[in-house]
């Protein structure tokens, strides 16, 4: 804030009629006692309804003192003034100050200067008033008449229970009852809050007690993680003999495996051969049975030379190829 501004805000409160002190020079350091006077000051001249509390005395105080009073000079007179500002009690502080001295200050040389007559003078600060009453008048009209309904709805009711009002002495031991019956309650909560206390003292004990075990089981749980076992030499040997072993187990029953799928296989190919055997043996019987009948027929038709001719029955047309023999059958008889 400039010297200017500061020296005619001295001039305008010597002006307005400040009763204490203010210079030029009073606001080059932080001064919240003279700040908050000028502000009460200031705004109960610019409306003299204006509720202001000051209490000074904590932080909270002054803040609430600076927050009431920006909040009322708002609402009544549409004035904005910067908190913060204000609560800093410096330079910034005057310039804040200086938005409601100047209107006062304006308004006070306007109607001097003006020529009205004193009666109308007289009657220019009330004014404001004036019409804030005129404008409560229906609201409270308003109220009074509700009111006035509700005394006609409930007159008799009133009348009907001062009417039956039961004795004195009655309400006397209805309270007296009651009090006694409070009593006891209150003896008996009592007790429970005692019962309550003593098991949270048990509890706390217990609780401090297992928090003590667990701190000593920690500590042993880390020391015995910390130190290796005689036995772990002894069990990782055994944990590698192990792991070659289980391959070695593994390798044999592959191999077992693999030896009963083969022996699977040779036995179903010797056992494929056995059919095929047993067929063509089949086949040559059929073919000597029915050389044997063609040969006993011819001999019975010639009649003669019935010997060789039997023989030739008898051995003609077998050979190695009708019975289904030969290298490779030999091979199988050997592989049986």
């Amino acid at each position: 804030m400039s010297y200017r501004e500061i020296r005619q805000f001295t001039e305008i409160i010597r002006t307005l009629g400040c009763t204490f002190p203010v210079g030029i020079d009073s606001f080059d350091t932080p001064n919240f006692i003279l700040m908050a006077k000028l502000l009460q000051w200031l705004s109960t001249l610019y409306d003299p309804d204006i509720v202001i509390i000051p209490d000074l005395s904590s932080e909270s105080g002054r803040v609430e003192f600076i927050k009431s009073t920006v909040q009322q000079m708002a609402i009544r007179s549409g004035l904005r003034l910067n908190p913060r500002k204000l609560y800093l009690a410096d330079r910034s502080a005057v310039r804040e100050l200086l938005k409601i001295a100047a209107p006062i200050y304006r308004g006070i040389t306007s109607t001097a200067t003006a020529e009205k007559p004193k009666a109308a003078d007289a009657t220019m600060p009330s004014a404001q008033k004036i019409s804030k009453l005129s404008t409560s008048i229906p609201k409270h009209s308003v109220e009074l008449y509700d009111q006035l309904d509700k005394e006609l709805m409930i007159r008799e009711t009133r009348t009907k229970i001062l009417s039956t009002m039961p004795p004195l002495e009655d309400v006397e031991k209805s309270v007296i009852s009651a009090i006694e019956s409070a009593g006891t309650r209150l003896d008996t909560l009592t007790k429970e809050l005692d019962r309550l206390n003593s098991d949270e003292d048990t509890f706390r004990s217990k609780i401090k007690q297992r928090k003590h075990e667990l701190e000593r089981q920690s500590k042993r749980l880390l020391s015995v993680q910390t130190i290796r076992p005689a036995f772990m030499d002894e069990y990782e040997n055994l944990e590698q003999e192990l792991q070659m072993l289980f391959k070695i187990h593994f390798q044999h029953y592959r191999n077992v495996d693999y030896y009963e799928h083969e022996l699977q296989k040779a036995a179903e190919k010797q056992k494929q051969k056995k059919k095929e055997m047993e067929k063509a043996i089949n086949k040559m019987k059929k073919k000597v049975n029915k050389s044997i009948v063609d040969g006993v027929e011819k001999s019975f038709k010639i009649g003669g030379g019935a010997g060789g001719d039997m023989g030739n029955a008898f051995g003609g047309g077998l050979e190695s190829d009708d019975l289904g023999v030969g290298a490779g059958d030999n091979d199988s008889d050997d592989s049986f």
